[in-house]
């Protein structure tokens, strides 16, 4: 992609799978839309949680803004490798939100553990429940799969992006966290992944479980400025 400059191919990738992931959610969403824009990707979805847009080029902040005129609830994100991009949302009123951490994985050749937690693969429902979210967001998405422990108290989504395992909405119940149940259900959707096949992994960490995916193998390629409309 012309406007990333000079990132990595690690990124790349990273970044097709995300796109890639967002694309198979809008599937079963009425009304949901990916535009690979000049400069920029935008999602909008019914459902405001994801409603992001990545910008690549400072020029594209106008373009990406106006995906979401309509919305009340949105988030341009900005690499950290781009200053200008993020100079540009700021002059554009947005303020700095949440920061995340792009990490991939090479699957081929790495050498995975089963955890000592049973792992299952369960209801896409029993996910949702766990982050939160709208049970209506994973249901009928093709290529996902959903994996938790067997209490149902941790869980993840996996999507298959091409040769990628793209790996989201990790959670786990507050009363169970601290047992390593999330280091278990993903040591198994990757070995699952490795099984059939697929050559990386990637997701998109908060520095606070950067270090957990990180120890799975997982190696950072940028870091993510998430920015929100003032107010």
């Amino acid at each position: 992609m012309d406007a990333m400059g000079d990132v990595t191919g690690d990124f790349e990738r990273y970044f097709d799978s995300l796109v890639g992931s967002w694309e198979a959610l809008a599937v079963p969403q009425q009304d949901a839309v990916v535009i690979r824009g000049a400069g920029f990707v935008a999602a909008r979805f019914p459902d405001p949680v994801l409603n992001n847009a990545v910008v690549l080029d400072a020029g594209a902040v106008p373009a990406a803004r106006q995906v979401f005129a309509a919305e009340a609830s949105w988030a341009l994100w900005s690499l950290d490798a781009q200053p200008e991009v993020a100079a540009a949302i700021a002059a554009d009123g947005l303020h700095a939100d949440e920061a995340t951490v792009p990490m991939v994985l090479a699957l081929s050749g790495a050498v995975l553990t089963p955890g000592a937690v049973a792992v299952v693969t369960c209801q896409t429902d029993t996910v949702a429940a766990l982050n939160g979210g709208s049970a209506s967001l994973l249901r009928e998405v093709p290529g996902l799969r959903a994996y938790c422990t067997a209490d149902g108290q941790s869980g993840l989504v996996t999507i298959d992006v091409g040769t990628d395992l793209n790996v989201s909405w990790v959670a786990t119940s507050i009363p169970a966290r601290g047992q390593g149940l999330a280091s278990a259900v993903l040591a198994a959707a990757l070995l699952d992944g490795q099984r059939r096949g697929l050559q990386t992994a990637s997701l998109q960490a908060t520095p606070r479980a950067a270090g957990l995916y990180s120890r799975m193998g997982f190696r950072p390629v940028g870091r993510w400025q998430e920015w929100v409309p003032a107010g």
